[in-house]
């Protein structure tokens, strides 16, 4: 016999701020790299994924060995940094953009943006996807 369950209690509510990484504790300057990382890596599993190639193909397209292709895949992201996924998304023929802004006094704190600006020879429907928001403190353009 089936047990009834207990009704789910819809009080309490979690406020963020908008950066899960700010709201599990992490220090801002910490966020800021976990963001850019993560959306990094969304973008970069997107592609992967849309080209359907294999872990030994893909392994050879980013010039590392294969368990560091599993490693990518499974989100493991402490064991990279900004600058190589920046290398991959360049291997993998995609174009790294990361814009930084500044705020009015009336606004939230400094926020980036990061895009992956895709090869013309990609339809159009696809290219130039932004990838999300980071918090930063400098104002500048870099393409890589």
């Amino acid at each position: 016999m089936r047990s009834a369950r207990a009704p789910i209690n819809v009080e309490h509510e979690h406020v963020t701020t908008g950066n899960i990484f700010a709201d599990l504790g992490f220090s801002p300057a910490q966020a800021v790299e976990l963001t850019i990382k993560s959306d990094l890596h969304r973008s970069l599993l997107l592609h992967i994924r849309e080209s359907k190639m294999t872990q030994v193909e893909l392994a050879e397209v980013l010039q590392v060995h294969q368990p560091d292709v599993s490693n990518l895949l499974r989100g493991k992201l402490n064991l990279f940094s900004i600058t190589k996924l920046c290398q991959y998304a360049d291997r993998l023929k995609l174009k790294v953009r990361i814009e930084v802004e500044g705020a009015r006094p009336s606004e939230k704190p400094l926020r980036s943006r990061i895009k992956f600006i895709r090869p013309r020879s990609i339809p159009k429907s696809t290219a130039g996807r932004t990838i999300g928001t980071a918090s930063s403190k400098s104002t500048h353009t870099a393409v890589t």
